[in-house]
C-alpha cells in the first residue's frame, strides 16, 4: 500500500534562506529567469502563465508533495496566486503614494494559515486567471514615468515598480518550474 505524501493540512516547507530578490534583479540560474525588457512585455508574460498553471492544477497528483517538506504543485500555485494579490496591492500603493512602506508578508505563514493544500484546484485556477489578468491590466495601464516610482519593503529594501515587476515575474516562473517537475 502506497502512503500518500499529502499532509492533512498545509505544513511548513523546507526552510529557504536564499535572497530571491537578487534573482529578480540579476536573473536566476535555477529557472532561467532574466529581468523582463522591454517593460511592455510584462503583461503578456503574466497572462502567458495562466494556461501552464491550469495544466498543473488539473493533474491528479496536484496536492501530493514530492517530499514531506517540499510544497505540492497546488501549494506553489496558491503561493503565486497570493503573490499576484499582494504585489498588485503594492504596485497600486506605489502609483498612488510617495515611497510607501509595504506591510510585512510571509508567504510561508500564508501557506499554513491559508491551508493551501486543502484548496480546490479548480477554484485556484479560476482565481489565478483573474489575478493574472488584473495584474497584466495594471502594468499595461502604467505611464512610462510610473515604472520608476519607489516603494520600500518592511525591511527597508527599495523597489521601483519595474524592479518589483521583475521580482514578481521571477516568482511566477520559478514556482511554475517547481510545480511542473
Amino acid at each position: 500500500m502506497e502512503i500518500s505524501r499529502r499532509p492533512a493540512h498545509s505544513t511548513p516547507s523546507r526552510p529557504d534562506t536564499t535572497d530571491w530578490t537578487v534573482a529578480g534583479f540579476e536573473g536566476c540560474a535555477q529557472c532561467g529567469f532574466r529581468p523582463i525588457r522591454p517593460l511592455s512585455a510584462i503583461p503578456a508574460r503574466l497572462t502567458d502563465s495562466i494556461g501552464r498553471w491550469r495544466v498543473v492544477l488539473e493533474r491528479a497528483d496536484v496536492a501530493v508533495r514530492p517530499e514531506p517538506d517540499v510544497w505540492s504543485p497546488l501549494e506553489y500555485a496558491c503561493h503565486v496566486l497570493d503573490v499576484h494579490r499582494v504585489f498588485t496591492t503594492r504596485v497600486e500603493q506605489m502609483r498612488s503614494e510617495d515611497t510607501p512602506t509595504f506591510a510585512e508578508w510571509d508567504g510561508e505563514v500564508a501557506a499554513v494559515e491559508g491551508d493551501y493544500n486543502a484548496r480546490d484546484p479548480r477554484s485556484v485556477a479560476s482565481d489565478y486567471e483573474t489575478a493574472a489578468h488584473r495584474a497584466a491590466e495594471l502594468f499595461a495601464a502604467l505611464e512610462e514615468d510610473a515604472w520608476q516610482r519607489p516603494g520600500l519593503r518592511a525591511d527597508g529594501m527599495r523597489f521601483t515598480i519595474a524592479s518589483l515587476a521583475d521580482y514578481w515575474l521571477h516568482e511566477v516562473q520559478h514556482h511554475l518550474a517547481d510545480a511542473e517537475r
